[in-house]
């Protein structure tokens, strides 16, 4: 057999693990969307018949509403606090040689590896130190803690090839600190920044673990488990496609901060 008859073969079976892994992983999407639509009482697939009645449910719920709007004002407010504090963390890390750095650098990004249950017991047990209880503040300092790692990753990439000879020459043609970032460092590491917010705000939107114990169990994900569990119709499979909506929304952006 021939060398390019092997390199086709190989070619062709890559190809087919790469369609089966994307079928894989939209599959569970297609059949939540259509069972979305579905007009009946249970979420049956296929549906017997199409229709946007779960939709027009989902947007007259109060609980449903109420839950939605609990947790986009936690995500917004987290991943402002995400960007901020991650993006001064990576600039630090970035510039800045001192003892520990690897240490700090390996700490800050501790929440990806922790299990969900130890963060969430360790902050619980935080907020009287604090002088919080649970609920919107409490839920917004844990949802940063948990983007803010994401956040330095993105950064701290885009600050890789960031020539910082750049920063020196403005400092010594007088420009201050301040207007030296606003106008050299922060143009450089925006794709990393609004790269690392979007995944913060999408990782926020969608948390159940870590509100489980820092929220009154009101945030959108818990209000959609609650429901699942009192009730079998396809409401939650109509949030879900509009949460879905949200991701789709953002990918362009996302797309756009990689190619810049």
């Amino acid at each position: 057999m021939s060398q390019p008859d092997d390199t086709q073969r190989n070619g062709t079976a890559l190809r087919l693990y790469a369609a089966a892994v994307v079928v894989f992983l939209l599959l569970p999407i297609a059949v939540a969307a259509a069972v979305a639509f579905n007009n009946g009482e249970r979420p049956d697939f296929p549906p017997a018949q199409m229709s946007l009645r779960w939709f027009a449910s989902v947007l007259h719920s109060d609980l449903l509403m109420d839950g939605l709007c609990k947790s986009v004002i936690i995500a917004v407010a987290s991943t402002v606090l995400s960007a901020v504090a991650g993006s001064a963390a990576a600039i630090a890390i970035n510039h800045h040689r001192f003892a520990g750095r690897t240490l700090i650098q390996t700490f800050l990004m501790l929440p990806i590896a922790l299990p969900a249950i130890v963060l969430g017991l360790g902050m619980l047990f935080s907020l009287p130190m604090l002088g919080l209880n649970v609920g919107l503040v409490a839920a917004t300092l844990g949802h940063a803690v948990l983007g803010i790692p994401y956040v330095i990753a993105m950064v701290l990439a885009s600050l890789a090839n960031f020539d910082r000879s750049l920063e020196r020459a403005s400092l010594n043609l007088g420009v201050g600190p301040a207007r030296t970032f606003f106008r050299i460092t922060l143009p450089h590491i925006r794709p990393g920044v609004i790269a690392g917010a979007i995944a913060a705000f999408l990782l926020s939107m969608d948390n159940i673990s870590l509100s489980l114990f820092i929220t009154r169990n009101d945030t959108l994900p818990l209000r959609l488990m609650q429901h699942m569990l009192s009730y079998t119709d396809p409401s939650v499979a109509a949030m879900s496609v509009m949460l879905l909506l949200i991701s789709l929304v953002l990918l362009p952006f996302i797309a756009r901060t990689r190619l810049g």
